[in-house]
């Protein structure tokens, strides 16, 4: 399949400028600042056929770590009546692992459009972009956790991918807290609180297109090292009728809560050393991601790869055309720490840290 990179011309640059322009007008949003109703349901008109999640993900000084992620439905079948669940990923530094999906009625759903303050079950988070009050009590996990960020919240441009000409067809995406602190308690099986303190992220997401129409895999990662805060991302689409697939990147980078750039056409991704992964897919060990710019450039050096989760994001299809176009696909979700070296040479700022990176690689074939 050939694959191309958004050119990175002034004519190109444009076409992105006066679209997201038009996106911006049409959603009524700042384009410099992230208010606090953008973490709140973003499709309460239309949730039989959208999908919405809200995700967090937590690095603790002790060694142990927590995905939570409140989700409406599954993102691979946005059409349908909601289907709420919560997702709890913890590894303990003890060596326990849990991992499980709760599922819980529609009636134990609630999730306000003005701010983020969301109900799964037993299950909630309420937060104004500045501080997130977790409470989690699904898969042998009882936690309560709260994240402050440090961090700017973002969105990159108005925030919205486009499927169809029409503007009718979505994906949405913000980072309320790209950075940020966080403590509490968690309590695992039963067990005695016990007092925990790290990092964390938080990210919110929705759409009402079934993303594997469009999209073959997507790499996205996140980093705090030194006093940078990095979130990076490479969507690549699908080649159909053997017409080529195109890179999407998306970046920002931080230096305290300054953002330096965001600026998304300079950044590229080379892979190498490719292995074989679960579910007869592969990822690398290997990547090298790099901005330039006359403003100067970032380069990220990502190094050992470690596998933390593979899930299976494969579900049953439903009527001879849609298996039809489903049958090879076997979508899987890959998360990962890795180690990397982040050079940063912009705007006055020659800086060389490192430290740890989670990054992700999703794909939809």
């Amino acid at each position: 399949m050939r694959v191309h990179d958004i050119p990175d011309t002034p004519e190109m640059r444009a076409k992105i400028d006066a679209a997201q322009a038009e996106a911006l007008a049409s959603l009524g949003v700042d384009p410099k600042v992230v208010a606090v109703s953008e973490d709140g349901l973003r499709t309460v008109d239309d949730l039989e056929h959208s999908f919405e999640w809200w995700y967090f993900d937590m690095q603790f000084d002790d060694g142990s770590t927590l995905v939570a992620t409140f989700n409406t439905k599954p993102h691979t079948g946005p059409d349908g009546p909601l289907d709420p669940s919560v997702l709890v990923i913890y590894h303990g530094s003890d060596g326990t692992k849990i991992r499980a999906g709760v599922n819980h009625p529609r009636s134990e759903f609630s999730a306000a459009a003005d701010g983020c303050d969301v109900r799964v079950g037993p299950n909630t988070v309420r937060g104004d972009l500045a501080r997130y009050r977790l409470h989690l009590e699904d898969a042998g996990i009882k936690a309560d956790l709260t994240l402050e960020r440090h961090a700017p919240s973002w969105r990159p441009g108005a925030g919205i991918t486009y499927y169809d000409s029409a503007h009718k067809q979505q994906l949405g995406w913000v980072v309320p807290v790209p950075y940020g602190t966080v403590h509490g308690t968690v309590a695992v099986d039963g067990g005695e609180p016990h007092r925990v303190t790290g990092s964390g992220y938080h990210d919110h997401n929705w759409g009402n297109r079934e993303m594997s129409a469009g999209l073959d895999h997507w790499y996205w990662g996140r980093a705090h090292i030194g006093d940078f805060t990095v979130v990076y991302v490479r969507m690549t689409t699908k080649g159909h009728f053997g017409l080529g697939a195109l890179n999407i990147p998306t970046f920002m980078l931080t230096k305290g809560e300054e953002l330096i750039t965001d600026d998304m056409l300079p950044l590229r991704l080379e892979t190498r050393g490719d292995v074989p992964g679960p579910g007869h897919q592969t990822y690398p060990t290997e990547l090298d991601w790099t901005w330039k710019s006359g403003r100067g450039s970032v380069s990220m050096q990502v190094r050992n790869v470690e596998m933390i989760e593979a899930l299976d994001m494969s579900r049953p299809h439903h009527g001879f055309t849609h298996n039809a176009l489903h049958m090879f696909e076997h979508p899987m979700y890959y998360d990962f720490n890795a180690d990397m070296e982040l050079h940063v040479d912009l705007d006055g700022i020659h800086e060389t840290v490192r430290g740890r990176t989670l990054f992700e690689k999703m794909m939809f074939r």
